[in-house]
C-alpha cells in the first residue's frame, strides 16, 4: 500500500469527528447560548415590569392621598378619622351598648383593681341611664 494513501485515510477518519465537534461548538456558541440568554432576559424583564406596575399603583394611591390632603375638607376629614376630632358643636354618641358580662374575679391583687374599675363603669352607666351623668370622652374637647 502506498504510504500517502494510508496517511490520508487515517487523517480522514480523524477529521470527520473533529469537523463535527467544531460544527457543534459553533452551533452552540452562536445559537444556543444567545437564545438562552435572550429567554432569561425576557423573564427578568417580565418580573421587573410587574414590579414597576405595583410601584405605579402605590404611587398613584399616595398621590390621591396627597391630593385629598391638599384641600381643607380632606385635612378635616383626616383629622376626624385618625384623631377623633370633633367640632365644638358636635357630640360623640356611642353606637354600641356596653356588654353586660358577669364579673367574678378573685379577691386579690391585681384583680381588685380591675373589679374597682368595673364597678366605677357600672355606676357611671347607671348615672348616664338616669340622666345624672354624662359619659367621659377624652376625645371631646
Amino acid at each position: 500500500m502506498n504510504f500517502p494513501l494510508a496517511l490520508a485515510s487515517r487523517l480522514r477518519s480523524f477529521t470527520l469527528p473533529i469537523v463535527l465537534l467544531m460544527a457543534a461548538g459553533i452551533t452552540i456558541t452562536f445559537l444556543v447560548v444567545p437564545v438562552r440568554t435572550w429567554l432569561s432576559q425576557q423573564d427578568l424583564l417580565d418580573s421587573r415590569s410587574r414590579q414597576y406596575g405595583v410601584y405605579e399603583e402605590v404611587n398613584d394611591a399616595l398621590q390621591d392621598e396627597v391630593d385629598a390632603l391638599s384641600a381643607p375638607t380632606g385635612v378635616r376629614q383626616a383629622i376626624r378619622s385618625q384623631l377623633g376630632y370633633l367640632l365644638p358643636n358636635e357630640r360623640r354618641i356611642p353606637l354600641l351598648a356596653q356588654p353586660e358580662a358577669p364579673v367574678t374575679l378573685p379577691d386579690r391583687w391585681p384583680y381588685t383593681l380591675v373589679a374597682g374599675i368595673v364597678s366605677v363603669r357600672e355606676t357611671q352607666q347607671v348615672g348616664v341611664a338616669e340622666g345624672n351623668l354624662d359619659l367621659f370622652d377624652p376625645a371631646r374637647p
